[in-house]
């Protein structure tokens, strides 16, 4: 079997993962397995989609082997992007701090081997994520802001704004208002000048607008975010009070 047809069969079982199908992506792997060869790469793309699913199943535990062979087996093979691929989903199945020491496991991979670009900014992203679920909201946005950096030699736009996005969060959550202010309004200006959609940003600036005492602002952004994520069915139905409170804060006080 070529390459080309185990990445076919890997791309087709990463589809049926994300959305929800996770028994037929296993399906798609068991049929790729028995048609593969014994090579590195070809059973390392299968273990790193294997363990994909997994996680997205909720079940890392299961995820943690496979992300770990693949990073053997693509290193092996000389798959240089790919090996960095199996870190980085070891750092997003891992707890801190080994999330934390699989990034840096990644980054020090890419610093000797040449990979995609693509890479470096992600593995800032996910990690930030990571230490922000953990609630260590400083180490979040240092690890953010480095993301920001990259993304704005990255020349991608829309990147470029969910990685602001994640610093205003970020700074929110630390209770530094005026700073997230800052950000998310110039990051809206910009996507206002392309007639861009930024309704995380609005969500974020009307409730920083709130706590700094500015309800017109606050109100104004809520307005915008409200409109723009009620029409949002999987955010309507996943996030129902958050849509509640940006109605609230969308109403003038009486």
């Amino acid at each position: 079997m070529k390459m080309d047809d185990v990445a076919g069969l890997a791309r087709e079982a990463r589809a049926k993962g994300l959305s929800g199908d996770f028994a037929g992506g296993h399906g798609v792997l068991d049929a790729a397995a028995e048609m593969a060869d014994e090579g590195q790469q070809a059973q390392a793309m299968i273990a790193i989609e294997r363990g994909r699913l997994f996680n997205s199943a909720g079940l890392p535990a299961d995820a943690l082997p496979l992300f770990e062979t693949a990073w053997r087996l693509a290193q092996e093979a000389g798959d240089h992007d790919l090996a960095v691929d199996a870190a980085h989903m070891m750092a997003i199945a891992s707890p801190l701090p080994a999330a934390a020491d699989w990034t840096r496991k990644a980054l020090a991979y890419m610093d000797a081997n040449p990979t995609s670009p693509f890479w470096r900014p992600m593995l800032h992203h996910n990690l930030g994520w990571t230490y922000f679920e953990a609630g260590r909201f400083d180490q979040a946005l240092a690890s953010f802001i480095r993301e920001e950096r990259l993304r704005k030699q990255s020349g991608s736009v829309q990147a470029l704004r969910i990685a602001r996005y994640a610093v205003v969060r970020t700074f929110r959550a630390l209770g530094q208002f005026d700073e997230a202010i800052d950000i998310g309004e110039m990051a809206v200006a910009l996507a206002d000048q392309t007639n861009d959609a930024a309704p995380f940003l609005y969500e974020e600036l009307a409730e920083c607008h709130a706590a700094s005492g500015n309800e017109e602002r606050s109100r104004y952004f809520a307005k915008r975010a409200h409109e723009a994520l009620s029409g949002d069915t999987a955010f309507a139905r996943n996030e129902p009070l958050r849509l509640v409170r940006l109605s609230e804060l969308a109403e003038p006080n009486e």
